[in-house]
């Protein structure tokens, strides 16, 4: 009797050995066909992560659209407003000729400023600012008892379209005062 308890541990050292070596895995069950609940689970998670991914890239391309739609509504409002700051110009012109006494004159260019302003588009006044590259177009530099950099004159008006500068003030800016000639 005790050679075969000794062959029967032996056995099972043997079998130790051979699972501690990786040749049968502990735990995993031997391979089993999916039950059909299991396999119409994997197929609605399946089918509902196709849904969700395609629910967000049309919730993405609908944003796309209606971003890319905004910005060429303002594209062309903004051309439109360049085209009409001519005219605005032309009239502003006529006006300094008339030396703004003629009233059907002052009353186009309120009823023009009307309509660019319902479109967002607005006139800046820069005389007295500090010179911004960004908002201002120097033209000219003079001496004069202003502080350097400090805006004098403005030869044509610059507009905005909303919060983006559509067209630059065209100014005459300050050197600072001019230097005393020594004798």
């Amino acid at each position: 009797m005790n050679d075969s308890a000794d062959t029967h541990h032996e056995k099972k050292s043997e079998m130790n050995q051979e699972e501690e070596g990786g040749l049968i895995p502990e735990g995993s069950p031997p391979d089993e066909e999916k039950s059909p609940l299991e396999l119409l689970r994997s197929e609605y998670e399946e089918l509902n992560d196709k849904y969700l991914r395609l629910a967000a890239d049309f919730e993405n391309f609908r944003k796309r659209s209606i971003r890319d739609t905004e910005h060429r509504i303002a594209q062309s409002i903004g051309q439109f407003a360049r085209d009409m700051l001519e005219v605005a110009d032309s009239l502003d012109r006529a006006m300094q000729a008339e030396g703004g006494t003629h009233e059907g004159l002052n009353q186009i260019q309120k009823l023009l400023s009307q309509v660019l302003k319902r479109q967002g588009v607005e006139a800046f006044e820069s005389v007295g600012e500090k010179f911004d590259p960004s908002r201002h177009e120097a033209i000219a530099m003079v001496p004069s008892p202003k502080d350097e950099g400090v805006i004098c004159d403005q030869v044509c008006k610059g507009y905005c379209l909303e919060d983006r500068v559509i067209r630059p003030a065209q100014v005459v800016v300050s050197q600072g005062t001019a230097p005393v000639e020594q004798k």
